[in-house]
Parts: structure tokens; C-alpha cells; sequence
């Protein structure tokens, strides 16, 4: 399946199963809360799509759906899926909270524009040594798909190719390619980092750029003593919607990780905004 890219920029997501759903239109409401370039497209399997509600589809501009896949696999579909000439591809478990629409000016100086450099809850760089000793070891581009940019062209389309030709080989790269490799199967980071290696890492980032960029939760990017970082933080939103973590207010994309953090009641606070 391929969509005709009829519309100019924006966001896209992929969500299957109900929990990520509710991730999904989580991220899409904080999207139209935020930014004036705000259209979002959510991608989703059969049995996911028989779970959205009236409010899913006031909410998402663009349904789309295919059959159920891998869930890192259906990642390397974005560029046959997305309805954008531009797109922004983020991972559900995302909160936006401020508006980032000048984003799309500097991420377009590439044809597809990485997340290399994640930050913690106040804001600071942090090289992820603990879980991507790996990319250092193999000089790998440092890519996070959490957050990335790409747009609709011929070289966007070499790299999705190469991506998936990446996954269907991963046995290969992992026995014979990569040194000390630490992944049985591949996820979409490891499969993407490698084929922006492939292609050329200094096509796929902004280096003079502080974006694209996010707030990455996990325990060891933040030193927190234990995996879940609720017990290590304390969170809020403000009346003004203002997302604060321990008094430190979020401007970045961010990204939660544990799935349950969206709440209905989390959901009905960003609901009274749109709806």
C-alpha cells in the first residue's frame, strides 16, 4: 500500500494494540494542543481499528490501516504510509509540550533528520553509554526514531528500502557484521542506525542543531535508582499546561516509556482543550 501525499506537513504515528492506541491519541491531542502545524495521521492494524471511538476520529485526521505486522517491522513502512510530503514520525508513548513548529524549517535542511542527542528531565545532553554501548563499538550513527524527520523523496525512499533490508537480514549483521552485538532481534533504532551508517550518518542529523531532539525517561539516562521514573519524580500539569517534572518544565517532546503513564484522566485534561 502506498498513500498519495496530498497534504503538505505532518505528523505521523503507528499504533497496534488498545494501550498504544490510547498512547497514540495521547500524542495527538498534546500535538493539537501545542502547534498550529498540527495535522496527525495514526497507522493501525485490523483489530485496533475496531477500538477507535467518535473522539479517536475527531481527534486523528488521518486513519490508516494495515494488516497486523511486527511492531518494529511496520515502522519501515512510514514512507509508503504517511499522507505528508513532510513528516514528522513519533513514537506513541510521546507527549508534546510547547509549540515545536519551528522545527520543521531546520530538520528539512535533510531528507531524513534523526534524533542523535536525548536529554534527561532537566534538559541536559546524555550519552546513553548504558544501553547504545554497541553504536559506539561499531561507529554507528547514534540514531533515535523516536523523534525523526523525512520527507517525501527518492533518497527518504533508498533509506526505508535499505532499513527493511537491514531487518530482513539482521542475522547476518549480528553474526558476521556487528562486534559484540547484544540484540537477539533487531529493534527499529538498531535497524535504522545501521542503515544511516550504510548510507552516510552525516546525511541523517542536524549537528549544528539542538533539534530534533526529546526527553528520554529511562532509568540509567536519568541515574535513577529504579526503573520506573514516577517513583523517582514528581509530575504535573499545570491549569496553563505546562508539564513539570520535579519543578523542571518540559519544552521538548517527551517521552514517558511507561506505557501506563497515560491515564484517562491524563487523556481528559488535554480532551477539555480540544473537544
Amino acid at each position: 500500500m502506498r498513500i498519495e501525499k496530498n497534504k503538505a506537513q505532518g505528523y505521523l504515528t503507528f499504533a497496534q494494540g488498545e494501550q498504544y492506541l490510547h498512547c497514540a491519541y495521547l500524542l495527538a491531542l498534546s500535538v493539537k494542543t501545542y502547534c498550529k502545524i498540527n495535522d496527525f495521521c495514526v497507522v493501525v492494524d485490523p483489530s485496533t481499528a475496531d477500538l477507535l471511538t467518535d473522539n479517536h476520529r475527531k481527534v486523528f485526521d488521518e486513519i490508516i490501516q494495515i494488516d497486523t505486522m511486527h511492531p518494529f517491522e511496520n515502522e519501515n513502512r512510514a514512507w509508503d504510509l504517511t499522507p505528508y510530503k513532510e513528516t514528522f514520525k513519533v513514537e506513541s508513548d510521546m507527549l508534546i509540550t510547547s509549540n515545536i513548529d519551528h522545527w520543521w524549517a531546520g530538520a528539512r535542511l535533510k531528507n531524513v533528520c534523526f534524533t542523535t542527542q536525548v536529554r534527561n528531565y532537566r534538559g541536559e545532553i546524555v550519552e546513553d553509554k548504558h544501553h547504545r554501548r554497541m553504536w559506539h563499538e561499531n561507529n554507528l550513527c547514534n540514531a533515535y526514531n523516536g523523534f525523526m524527520y523525512f520527507r517525501h523523496c527518492a533518497e527518504t525512499k533508498q533509506f526505508f528500502e535499505t532499513s527493511q533490508r537491514v531487518f530482513d537480514n539482521f542475522d547476518i549483521y549480528k553474526l558476521s557484521v556487528l562486534s559484540n552485538c547484544r540484540h537477539n532481534t533487531a529493534d527499529t533504532d538498531v535497524f535504522m542506525s545501521i542503515a544511516a551508517t550504510e548510507l552516510g550518518s552525516e546525511d541523517y542529523y542536524m549537528p549544528t542543531l539542538d533539534y530534533p531532539t526529546f526527553t528520554h525517561m529511562k532509568q540509567h539516562i536519568n541515574d535513577f535508582s529504579n526503573d520506573d521514573w514516577r517513583d523517582a519524580c514528581s509530575w504535573a500539569l499545570t491549569d496553563d499546561m505546562i508539564f513539570c517534572v520535579n519543578g523542571y518544565a518540559q519544552t521538548r517532546p517527551f517521552h514517558y516509556f511507561h506505557k501506563d503513564f497515560c491515564t484517562q484522566e491524563l487523556i481528559t485534561r488535554y480532551e477539555q482543550r480540544i473537544l
